[in-house]
């Protein structure tokens, strides 16, 4: 199995975490009413309609199983038919932010910051994730700048919870103050996945970010992981760090989205 498909395997069971998935014949439909705005608990995945008669199928089950949320939301990767996804730009889905996937063979040495990274598990640590969750919000990088508020934060966190032990959450402090956020996976493909990574502002540049990686990285490795990758957003500069780190571009994965009325 090639690294695309171990990829896109292990980002799929990723989101997935913490929620039941409904499948059906030509996809996967997770859905969840009690967050019906988080597009991470309300989408469809792992689409196979290559004909029009499954592209509308796969279109009736998201009517059927997403009527609670206002939005339809679709993932996308190298193994999603051409002809669904023209199906989705003809009907008007847009491409958030687009997500290019790289792996790492070894990762190259980097110094390391004066921080101390810590396991996210008791309720203090959740709150601190949840302060710089909300500031990544309000910045509007990793969310297409969609105006979001301390609610849906809160909803974005309660999942976060639902994914773990699988999905584990660490914090950067230096000192006193939680700095930088990020996550790691071992998906049962045995692909080590980093996902979710954050750093303040105010304390970027600082190697911080570099630490964090080369902690996770190691973590894993050590775990016996048979490779090693990340989500760098196609439009940020974060891209370039990873690139420097060892991370070499494999594939994208995409978030397609459209609004519409509840109950459609």
């Amino acid at each position: 199995m090639n690294d695309t498909r171990l990829i896109a395997d292990a980002y799929r069971w990723q989101r997935r975490l913490g929620h039941k998935v409904i499948e059906t014949r030509y996809c996967g439909i997770v859905a969840d009413p009690t967050r019906p705005d988080l597009w991470d608990a309300n989408h469809v995945d792992a689409v196979i309609a290559e004909d029009d008669a499954a592209i509308d199928a796969v279109l009736a089950a998201m009517g059927e199983h997403l009527g609670h949320s206002d939005w339809r939301v679709v993932h996308s990767d190298c193994f999603t038919p051409a002809r669904f996804l023209a199906r989705l730009a003809y009907l008007g889905f847009e491409e958030r932010p687009v997500i290019v996937q790289m792996a790492c063979d070894r990762l190259k040495p980097t110094g390391g910051a004066d921080v101390n990274i810590v396991e996210v598990r008791v309720q203090r640590d959740w709150d601190a994730l949840a302060e710089l969750v909300l500031a990544d919000v309000e910045e509007g990088k990793r969310t297409g700048h969609l105006d979001l508020d301390a609610r849906f934060v809160g909803d974005m966190v309660s999942n976060y919870r639902l994914k773990t032990p699988d999905y584990r959450f660490h914090l950067v402090r230096r000192g006193d103050h939680a700095v930088a956020y990020g996550a790691i996976a071992i998906a049962p493909n045995g692909m080590g996945m980093i996902e979710d990574l954050f750093t303040r502002q105010s304390a970027r540049r600082q190697g911080i970010a570099s630490t964090l990686i080369t902690h996770f990285d190691r973590t894993m490795r050590a775990a016996g992981v048979c490779g090693v990758f990340l989500g760098a957003v196609a439009e940020e500069e974060a891209k370039q760090l990873y690139y420097n780190l060892g991370f070499r571009p494999v594939m994208l994965t995409r978030c397609w989205v459209k609004q519409v009325s509840r109950g459609d």
